[in-house]
């Protein structure tokens, strides 16, 4: 930074390519810090500085900025490059040293923001990078600080005014910002991944079953979608392989995923001395990652926006009229009273049923007294009977009194070896008519150590609104497949019409409640005649 005032002073295109870089990297990161904490738990510590709400989109278009100015600043370079005449080589400061050394890292964090976004795995990659940005804005700024003091400001805000100056940075303006308007809408309207939905004859069935053999199956596209986030999965990530056809009258889709064990047990329950308690170690957060059923999701949406439609809000209490959450993720809801579509596949509470829960995103639910666990605007779809319930009295970290004890006790027997069985798993589901009310008297016949399925079905599949969607998966070799169907058109008020152009989304659960894998851009569906 030269001695005189006037010489300090950079041209407007300087001084704002300077003031949106600073800003973008700013937003990037404290957005980017925000969507890290679903999966690094450890940056939940900072959640006071990070923002709250919908903020992939303000991270997209905070990354597409930065972009923008980098790429500015790179033409800028190699102009002076060829314009100025080589010295020899003479050390040039601290502070030139850091930025110098920043370029290549502020590349890399571009680079791998994009590759991620595309659909590779470089999350890790970029969160180092980003924090390495952290360090460096801090040195790089502190080091000016130290040198100039109060003079920095001016320095980075003032800019000269020279007529031809004034001109050509207002051009490269306005050019900037129509690349950033075109990039912005290109990235929302033209990045979906596409399905294609082949059309197959009313006459020929398709079995769901989990098998996937029907040769209609096989002639489907498949479409790879790369997610990740998610606990348990190695690196936290599965590919997930869709597949879709239609008759015109019903909607087809397979998914197939890697899971290396099938994850059945799903909050069992323990005879303690104290009585029994709920194996979990994150339930009381509503954040089990340790007992819990693997899961399979499909978000439905005329909306193809960022981040589910637009419905996934980060933090603690990124709705300021609701309750905060206990786990520090966030909410699904819908902010501009829209309906999203979600199909709820569950290893153990629905899989028996032949049938996926048919759930949906709307506009928050009031908070009710009483009620344990908010959810926002996830919400189940009405039903006529059938279902299914949890094996306590009343949740509690502790001890708990089960509803129901089985009518025999050698009815447990398969669930005490099953850790030593694990190649024949016993369903971990008990019939409602198979057990009988609790008692303290028939407690007495489980000794210590017992353990006993807490899901009990009271009938063998929901009936209603809440049925809508047919699924059945199998895991084998370490890979699910899973089966589903639904009408293209129910009729119900709860339900997305199936159509072409709608977008969805997939997440895969392994053995979690809420961890589960995500991917960014949406997949649009198209059906073929």
């Amino acid at each position: 930074m030269p001695a005189t005032h006037t010489s300090r002073q950079k041209s407007l295109l300087w001084v704002i390519t300077h003031c949106a870089a600073i800003i973008a990297v700013l937003v990037s990161l404290f957005t980017g810090l925000r969507i890290a904490t679903l999966s690094q738990p450890a940056l939940l510590h900072l959640e006071e500085l990070l923002p709250q709400g919908e903020v992939h989109r303000l991270h997209f278009l905070s990354a597409l900025v930065f972009t923008l100015a980098a790429a500015g600043f790179v033409l800028h370079c190699l102009r002076s490059v060829s314009a100025t005449t080589p010295r020899l080589w003479r050390w040039p400061g601290w502070h030139r040293v850091i930025i110098r050394v920043g370029y290549p890292l502020l590349g890399t964090v571009i680079a791998s923001g994009w590759l991620l976004f595309i659909g590779t795995d470089l999350r890790q990659v970029h969160l180092i990078c980003a924090l390495c940005v952290l360090l460096y804005l801090f040195l790089h700024g502190g080091l000016y600080g130290i040198r100039w003091g109060r003079r920095v400001p001016a320095a980075i805000l003032v800019p000269q005014h020279t007529r031809v100056g004034t001109k050509s940075g207002l051009a490269i303006i306005v050019t900037g910002l129509l690349l950033a308007s075109l990039g912005w809408a290109t990235l929302r309207h033209q990045s979906h991944f596409i399905l294609t939905a082949n059309a197959i004859p009313l006459n020929i069935p398709l079995e769901i079953d989990g098998d996937a053999a029907e040769s209609p199956w096989q002639s489907a596209p498949p479409l790879y979608v790369f997610t990740d986030g998610g606990a348990n999965f190695e690196n936290g990530a599965t590919e997930v392989e869709l597949r879709a056809l239609h008759n015109g009258e019903e909607f087809y889709l397979q998914a197939r995923w890697r899971d290396p064990d099938e994850s059945l047990a799903h909050l069992p329950l323990l005879k303690t001395a104290h009585g029994w308690e709920v194996q979990q170690q994150g339930f009381h957060l509503f954040n089990e990652t340790r007992h819990y059923e693997d899961k399979f999701a499909v978000l439905l949406s005329h909306d193809c926006e960022f981040a589910a439609a637009g419905t996934a809000h980060l933090g603690r209490n990124p709705l300021k009229e609701g309750p905060a959450n206990w786990h520090g993720k966030g909410y699904h809801y819908s902010d501009n009273g829209q309906l999203h579509d979600l199909w709820h596949w569950k290893a153990v509470r629905t899989n028996d049923m032949y049938l996926a829960d048919d759930n949906y995103i709307a506009s928050p639910d009031l908070p009710r007294p009483g009620s344990r666990r908010y959810t926002a605007g996830y919400q189940q779809d009405g039903k006529e009977s059938g279902a299914y319930v949890m094996n306590w009295q009343w949740y509690r970290p502790g001890t708990v009194i089960p509803k129901r004890l089985p009518l025999n006790p050698r009815q447990l027997a398969a669930y005490q070896q099953a850790e030593t069985h694990r190649e024949t798993p016993p369903h971990w589901v008990a019939s409602w008519f198979d057990y009988q009310p609790y008692s303290a008297e028939t407690d007495q016949l489980y000794p210590e150590g017992t353990v006993m399925p807490s899901v009990i079905y009271n009938s063998n599949r929901f009936e209603g609104d809440r049925a809508d969607v047919r699924a059945r998966a199998q895991w084998h070799d370490g890979y699910w497949t899973l089966e589903m169907a639904r009408k293209l058109v129910t009729g119900s008020s709860l339900d997305v019409p199936i159509r072409d152009g709608i977008c969805l989304w997939v997440s895969a659960f392994d053995r979690a409640q809420i961890a589960h894998t995500r991917h960014t851009r949406a997949i649009q569906l198209e059906l073929r005649p």
